[in-house]
């Protein structure tokens, strides 16, 4: 009997609570949607218009409040010039585009979404070098609703439109390369499997941020397909290098290990980018080698690729007993041809002085790995920061930095299966060996108001 009870008592709780959750709300609202379709600010709506996939599409309002809409529902609105100020778009001339309704949008009964369509000018907007990416927008603003309220909140809408072409997207490229020196001898080779993006350049080119086995914005082309699917294509200029030394210590990627380190201690210190302020300083921690008196030790960095390496920088730790300066210093380095260790060229420094950087230069080295010797007769030694200056360099061949790609044998693309077949021979910036690629690129997917729009 109690069990009955209880069973009835949960059924009527809630069969009474369920008709609270049918009610519509105390008032209607409209709103425009708060989708961004891939930008990065509130309020503003990025779309994207195809060529030769029509250059048309649709906005609206949503109505919220009721469960049903059992009428017909109306929002005004205008555009507002003012949304643009602060941003970054232009107001996207009257003449290219049309409305299908210049001031009303409707929700019919029985639906919650209002819509009109905008009509892009094919030949104004497409002849205009500034619609291939987020340039001109068309601010909204919803001025007047027979629905109950308009959301403040989503009130306006900044529609900033642009186009792409139909070779714009992503493309699974695939084929082989390989290198030869000036004579003709094979240097290395290799295949070519990676994805590359293309995006609109203007009405039937696309820039491409693949060359061979390399992608990234320094390996970037002009493509167009001409009227007779044969394909032209050059290399973008190389974007400007920076050649400045950079502390490479403290990258995430760099490796410090030591010969020996006091328990206590913390041979991470050395590399944490803290400036001391004096030799007595350990704010930031310290490598300290307690107890090594009148033993050598090292500290060496291990880098993750490659770099040309001019300059060391180190502020040695005192403690006024265990730990005192070192007699003297030395850097070696790992010599890629032969792997041994020798010493850094020419230096100038190999300082031992406290409360101050010790700054070594030495003639240009190319390694992977370097590392700094030292010792003191009496007691240990200690460091507080090491830093090393250096620039990165090509860790393949095909890494350098290119100087020309010359189109090689046929290069045409295929409408019926979205391929682009490419041949063409790659020069490199002051360098005598060249390498040859053959590829396929299969258009896969693109993306469109922020979505991926999948081909399969």
């Amino acid at each position: 009997m109690k069990k009955i009870l209880i069973f009835l008592i949960v059924t009527g709780f809630l069969t009474g609570c369920y008709p609270e959750f049918r009610n519509d709300f105390p008032y209607t609202t409209v709103a425009f949607t708060n989708a961004t379709g891939g930008l990065t600010t509130a309020g503003q709506l990025g779309r994207t218009v195809v060529k030769d996939e029509g250059l048309q599409l649709d906005f609206g309002i949503y109505l919220g409040g009721v469960i049903e809409n059992q009428e017909e529902r109306w929002a005004k609105f205008t555009v507002d010039p003012t949304l643009l100020a602060s941003t970054s778009y232009v107001l996207m001339p009257a003449d290219y585009y049309t409305l299908s309704n210049t001031n009303t949008i409707t929700i019919p009964s029985g639906d919650f979404v209002g819509k009109i369509t905008i009509k892009i000018d094919s030949v104004k907007f497409l002849s205009d070098p500034n619609a291939s990416h987020y340039h001109y927008a068309i601010p909204l603003r919803l001025t007047e609703t027979s629905a109950d309220s308009i959301n403040a909140t989503l009130s306006t809408k900044l529609l900033v439109i642009k186009y792409i072409n139909h070779y714009e997207g992503y493309y699974d490229n695939n084929g082989t390369f390989t290198t030869f020196d000036a004579a003709g001898t094979p240097l290395n080779s290799g295949t070519v499997k990676n994805v590359v993006q293309g995006t609109t350049l203007a009405l039937d080119s696309i820039i491409t941020d693949g060359i061979g086995n390399m992608t990234g914005i320094d390996y970037r082309m002009k493509t167009l397909v001409k009227s007779d699917k044969s394909v032209w294509y050059e290399k973008i200029p190389n974007m400007p290098r920076d050649m400045t030394p950079k502390n490479i210590a403290i990258l995430p990627t760099t490796l410090v290990s030591t010969s020996f380190v006091s328990s206590w201690e913390k041979l991470e210190a050395i590399r944490d980018n803290y400036s001391p302020t004096s030799s007595t300083d350990k704010t930031g921690g310290a490598y300290g080698n307690w107890n090594s008196a009148n033993i050598e030790r090292y500290v060496q960095y291990d880098f993750p690729q490659s770099y040309k390496l001019s300059k060391s920088e180190v502020y040695w730790w005192y403690d006024g007993g265990g730990i005192l300066y070192p007699d003297y210093c030395r850097l070696e380095y790992m010599d890629p041809a032969t792997q041994t260790w020798l010493l850094v060229p020419n230096p100038v420094g190999l300082g031992v002085a406290g409360n101050a950087w010790n700054v070594t230069t030495f003639d240009e080295i190319v390694t992977n790995k370097i590392r700094m010797s030292f010792k003191n007769s009496t007691q240990s030694v200690g460091i507080l920061e090491w830093r090393i200056w250096g620039v990165a360099v090509p860790v393949s061949l095909e890494q350098a930095p290119i100087e020309d790609v010359i189109a090689q044998g046929v290069n045409t693309f295929d409408p019926a299966t979205s391929k682009y077949t490419l041949n063409y021979k790659v020069t490199y910036e002051e360098l005598d060996y060249y390498t040859i690629v053959s590829s396929s690129m299969v258009w896969r997917n693109r993306v469109r108001d922020g979505v991926n729009e999948w081909r399969r």
